[in-house]
């Protein structure tokens, strides 16, 4: 899920927010779509020759973030711009950094975030979480972080006026929002997880809505993934991983459902204020 830049000034507006695309989230995701299917020949045809990456594995979990980092902000960079780039990069980072954070402070082994061109960034959970509860704070910690982010950049924005800052801060509480789909294996999915796992049902319609409408084969991966996480849950197979107290429950709804408000209002906004930028 990502996006890029290719302008080195301050006032630009990156493509995908271009009139000449699609409006709303399903105009993003043809972009992404585009992106992939446009570089990843180039990609396969690159890869093999980067054997000097496995070198770099040794420098330790955040050697590897950090290469990874490189190389894709200099991938976005030549599609996007350095300043595009940069901050798109970094709004992913924050967003990993979350559930990096939260996964210590519960106990959990993890990887460093690694980042994929035109797919995302990740961290890998080196042990499974015990419980719901500990699933939904490591899931909800990402697109809190995230926004936070965004919402750092929409403030940037209101003190300096540039346009380029407040696309990336679009594109942060879009990605964030995004994320908070309630379908596994998105963060959205694994927070509801603590409040109602039917909530997965409301998910995959929307998945499969996005779908239909901006095909991806990303797409359709989470779309069979959340469907085998309903399946399993139905099965009835782990009981006990799913209990939580009505507390935590309550807990969960209020800062999932809060979280979704805040980024939905934020999406809206800053769309509004690029429109306005786009008639004049």
């Amino acid at each position: 899920m990502d996006n890029n830049v290719h302008a080195e000034h301050q006032n630009y507006v990156p493509p995908e927010l271009s009139p000449k695309k699609k409006k709303g989230l399903a105009g993003v995701i043809a972009v992404i779509i585009g992106l992939l299917v446009k570089f990843k020949a180039g990609l396969l045809l690159v890869l093999p020759k980067l054997k000097f990456v496995f070198v770099l594995l040794k420098l330790g979990k955040f050697g590897t973030t950090a290469f990874s980092m490189l190389i894709t902000i200099v991938i976005y960079a030549r599609i996007f711009g350095w300043m595009y780039a940069v901050g798109f990069v970094a709004l992913l980072f924050a967003h990993e950094m979350g559930h990096y954070i939260m996964a210590k402070w519960v106990g959990l082994p993890v990887s460093g975030p690694i980042f994929i061109p035109f797919v995302g960034a990740l961290i890998q959970l080196k042990e499974p979480p015990v419980n719901a509860k500990m699933d939904a704070q490591v899931g909800y910690a990402g697109p809190f972080a995230g926004s936070l982010a965004a919402g750092l950049l929409f403030l940037f924005y209101l003190a300096t006026g540039s346009k380029l800052v407040l696309a990336l801060s679009y594109t942060g509480f879009f990605l964030n929002l995004f994320n908070l789909i309630p379908v596994h294996p998105l963060d959205g999915g694994r927070v509801t997880t603590a409040i109602s796992p039917y909530l997965w049902l409301i998910g995959i319609p929307i998945l499969i809505y996005f779908t239909i409408t901006s095909f991806n084969p990303i797409l359709v991966l989470i779309i069979i993934l959340g469907g085998i996480q309903i399946y399993k849950h139905w099965k009835g197979t782990d009981k006990e991983f799913y209990e939580v107290s009505p507390e935590t429950r309550n807990i969960f709804a209020v800062l999932y459902f809060g979280l979704l408000a805040g980024l939905g209002s934020g999406v809206w906004y800053t769309l509004q204020i690029l429109e306005t930028y786009r008639r004049f």
